[in-house]
């Protein structure tokens, strides 16, 4: 009895230790997932999307060009944005160029913008009283930008009034809103007390001034008062109200740059820069 029992007990163990190799076995059997580098995935995507939504830009260079007729396109392949082709108005010693409109879809929308733009641009004429056999005056167009909602266009040149003893710098502006056929003011792009106030404040920066100009700018610009600054921004820009503007005002790019009369050493006027996001 002893013997068998004995017998029996080294096959417990037995039948035990198969127990425990079986399991271990179907263990083993059963992987843990690899851990998945996603990093690269991620870049890829980022990529991928980064390509996909980047937006045409919208802003264009018009070239005056000695043709009447030179054409200047916006961003190429963007639905809204749209052509314009520069025109010279000449005669006598005056020659002015200005743009049209050339891929609006509304043949009557492109008719009443292109007498705006062209009436406006032409509006110193009369503005000035200018005598075109005998004052001399050259004015160029650049239009820093064109979609179905705004047109921008810069003038600058000079006018020489006969027997002048030198020419006088002339800037203005003209920001037609394309859906209303209509001027866009100062008062579209910033208010004109504040605006005052800027100019008048040591924060004031002034576009394209070299260090010695801009010291010179700094102090003549607190010659005129907060009150005669407002009234000249309140009256900025087209459509004329009698007399021409002492100030013009256009936005490029979310900043408002406006134009201030300073003397004819300092080049007849300076731009204002003022950018909202910096302030």
């Amino acid at each position: 009895m002893m013997k068998l029992n004995h017998i029996c007990s080294h096959k417990g163990i037995a039948l035990g230790f198969l127990a425990l190799l079986s399991a271990l076995l179907i263990t083993g059997c059963k992987k843990s997932p690899e851990k998945i580098d996603l990093s690269s995935t991620h870049s890829t995507a980022a990529e991928t999307m980064a390509a996909s939504t980047a937006a045409p830009s919208s802003s264009a260079t018009a070239e005056t060009e000695p043709a009447s007729t030179a054409e200047s396109l916006t961003s190429a392949g963007s639905s809204q944005n749209i052509s314009t082709r520069m025109n010279t108005y000449s005669s006598g010693k005056v020659s002015i160029a200005y743009p049209s409109v050339t891929n609006l879809p509304d043949a009557e929308k492109t008719a009443a913008l292109d007498a705006l733009l062209k009436k406006n641009a032409l509006s110193v004429l009369d503005a000035w009283e200018i005598q075109e056999a005998e004052d001399s005056l050259s004015v160029s167009c650049q239009v820093l930008s064109a979609d179905r909602n705004r047109i921008t266009a810069v003038y600058t040149g000079t006018f020489t009034p006969k027997d002048a003893a030198h020419p006088t710098n002339v800037m203005y502006s003209n920001t037609v809103d394309v859906g209303n056929v209509s001027d866009i003011g100062f008062d579209r792009f910033a208010d004109p007390y504040t605006m005052a106030g800027y100019v008048l404040s040591g924060d004031c920066t002034f576009y394209q001034a070299d260090d010695a100009r801009r010291v010179q700018l700094m102090d003549v610009k607190n010659d005129t008062s907060l009150e005669a600054y407002t009234q000249m921004f309140t009256n900025a820009d087209f459509p004329l109200d009698g007399t021409f503007p002492e100030s013009f005002s256009y936005e490029d790019q979310g900043v408002i740059y406006f134009s201030i009369p300073v003397p004819h050493a300092l080049g007849d006027y300076a731009i204002v820069m003022f950018a909202p996001d910096s302030k």
